[in-house]
């Protein structure tokens, strides 16, 4: 008993026909004879052309990947052809016992002929990826998944229903293992469906606090002389030009004789405080895994180069840079009650700090930044804070006439002296919340309720609504309201 495959059936076909053909032409008479077409048609409605998977003994098996199977049949076989043996080899160990081991992924037939020719089994087989193994897995690391497993072709389909999003993800990691550990190339396919809620709402409240404090003094004197033939000026202008603050000025003028014409002092002072408090207050809606941005502010232009045209014209490019307060979140719903925050924040506004010139003569400002990235496992309702974001500077100058500003005691007069500190702190609190879709009748918009003030109401009584409220109780219609309302002090 032989084996042959589909390529050396046919060879030997081919060989056999070659060989006929010759002997038919050394025995054929010289002369063509008669031909008859009636013969042909005959002989052709005879032939039998077999469809694959048909046929009274087919059979359909799927054999897993690197592992066999073994086929009795009750008489005494005389080939076996395997369609395609790259992907199942047959192993004949008696006439009638064979075995078919799957080599790698794929469809193939097997047949199985008698000493007579007779067809004894057509077999169609597909070998997959062995699946056993992979749901033992899944239903050891999760167990309350509900997932149904399917190969085809070295791709696994992962279908059925999970708890929440972190068991999906285990479910695809071990699918992604398993896949790996046989060394063919394949694709996951998750079709899972998670069955807890997978909407985050994020409440944010972002506040900057800003102070500033500035001092300025400065003293200025001037004095006009004589120095024997010669009149000598002396300018000290070292204090600050001030709008606002302490200013006061004094002259002396010399009437009596002397070397001395007139002696002038001025002094400015100042002292201002600053401050500046930012609140947003970004409400984002995002299913797990997908990113929500928030941004309050504006974009500024930001002279990026120039160039010159064909026509020798200069043309300036600009780059629009976003500033003002800033959030990005995506939220990973880990189960019921614990979400997975990875959370982007940023706090700017345009500065004249390093700013440059360009050759053009333009001024590119700078951006002053303030910014957070983290990510955390919160509970639902849980809050977060974000502190500790705290700049301070300080700055000092000191101007004066030389030589004469350093004197101790007397240096004061010649000397002006401005100081700036600045303080900045950022605090971000972090609310996520699992939320389900509602009505719109239940949502509330700040315009709910107003009512424009008519022109009689505008003109005496200078408003700008109507009065919704008459001795404290407000107006309402007839069976708006149900049950208690308004104001209750414990």
């Amino acid at each position: 008993m032989k084996i042959l495959t589909s390529r050396q059936i046919r060879k030997t076909t081919t060989a056999a026909i070659a060989v006929l053909g010759s002997l038919g032409f050394l025995c054929a008479p010289g002369e063509a004879g008669t031909r008859s077409y009636s013969d042909m048609k005959n002989t052709a409605s005879h032939v039998n052309i077999q469809q694959p998977g048909s046929g009274v003994n087919n059979r359909s098996i799927v054999l897993p990947f690197s592992k066999s199977t073994v086929i009795e049949l009750p008489e005494n076989v005389m080939d076996v052809i395997v369609s395609n043996p790259d992907v199942v080899e047959a192993v004949v160990h008696t006439s009638r016992r064979t075995m078919l081991i799957g080599k790698e992924s794929g469809q193939t037939n097997v047949y199985f002929y008698s000493h007579d020719g007779r067809e004894l089994l057509n077999v169609d087989i597909r070998v997959e990826r062995d699946i056993g193994g992979l749901e033992a897995l899944i239903a050891k690391n999760a167990p309350d998944s509900n997932v149904e497993v399917q190969v085809f072709n070295s791709n696994i389909l992962l279908t059925g229903a999970v708890p929440n999003a972190a068991a999906a993800d285990t479910v695809e990691k071990l699918a992604r293992m398993w896949l790996g550990a046989g060394g063919t190339q394949g694709e996951i396919v998750n079709l899972l469906a998670i069955e807890g809620k997978d909407q985050v709402m994020l409440k944010v409240r972002i506040v900057e606090m800003q102070r500033s404090v500035t001092k300025q003094m400065g003293l200025d004197l001037s004095a006009i002389g004589d120095l024997g033939g010669s009149t000598v000026s002396l300018l000290n202008n070292v204090g600050p030009t001030l709008t606002s603050g302490f200013q006061a000025s004094g002259t002396y003028n010399n009437t009596s004789g002397g070397d001395l014409n007139s002696l002038s002092g001025a002094l400015s002072a100042l002292e201002s405080v600053g401050l500046v408090r930012t609140l947003a207050e970004p409400t984002l809606t995002a299913i797990s895994g997908e990113t929500a941005n928030f941004l309050a502010g504006g974009e500024i232009p930001i002279f990026s180069g120039a160039t010159v045209d064909d026509q020798g014209r200069l043309v300036r490019s600009f780059e629009f840079k976003p500033f003002g307060v800033s959030l990005g979140f995506t939220p990973v719903v880990l189960s019921e009650g614990l979400i997975s925050l990875s959370i982007s924040t940023e706090v700017s506004e345009p500065t004249t700090e390093n700013a440059f010139i360009s050759e053009g003569g333009e001024s590119v400002l700078g951006i002053r930044v303030r910014r957070a990235n983290t990510v955390v496992e919160m509970p639902a309702g849980g809050s977060l804070v974000i502190a500790g974001l705290i700049r301070e500077e300080t700055r000092s100058t000191v101007d004066g006439t030389p030589g004469l500003k350093d004197v101790p005691g007397l240096g004061a007069l010649f000397r002006g002296r401005d100081s700036r500190s600045t303080q900045t702190e950022v605090v971000i609190m972090v609310t996520p919340y699992l939320v389900d879709s509602t009505h719109p009748d239940k949502l509330q918009s700040p315009s709910d309720g107003f009512q424009a003030a008519n022109d009689v109401e505008s003109l005496l009584m200078g408003r700008l609504n109507k009065v919704y409220a008459e001795n404290g109780q407000p107006k309402i219609q007839a069976n708006s309201l149900s049950g208690p309302f308004g104001h209750v002090v414990d």
